[in-house]
């Protein structure tokens, strides 16, 4: 049986992405990016690339380990990012989905709520995205 108040904040952190993405597409990979290095460093990577002489790098990707679950979402340049989560056991991949965003969001943030109930850590990363 699932615990309520984990379905809640699933719910309300996936709507908060959900609704940052819809608002504007192109800064929130940055966004993402940066709340997830901030409130989980151990379990996010973050991909950049700059251009050739130029200071500034952006991001291409975003990687986060959840459990047997690796969450990856990428910009790969045209506009349109692209997701996908990763099921793994003992480093053997068993499983590639491609996901729609808003479905990324979704599971990502279940994930996330689920870890929150017994990491400190992980509680307060469910916080900051909620403040997002």
């Amino acid at each position: 049986m699932s615990d309520p108040m984990q379905d809640m904040n699933a719910v309300a952190v996936a709507g908060a992405l959900a609704s940052n993405y819809a608002r504007d597409a192109r800064t929130f990979l940055p966004l993402l990016a940066a709340v997830l290095e901030a409130s989980m460093p151990d379990d996010t990577e973050v991909e950049r690339k700059g251009r050739l002489f130029s200071k500034e790098k952006t991001v291409r990707k975003v990687r986060v380990l959840a459990g047997q679950n690796t969450f990856e979402i990428e910009d790969p340049g045209n506009g349109r990012l692209q997701a996908l989560r990763i099921q793994t056991v003992r480093n053997i991949v068993l499983k590639r989905d491609e996901m729609r965003v808003d479905e990324w969001l979704t599971a990502l943030s279940a994930e996330i709520a689920l870890r929150a109930k017994d990491n400190e850590a992980t509680f307060f990363a469910l916080k900051n995205m909620l403040d997002y």
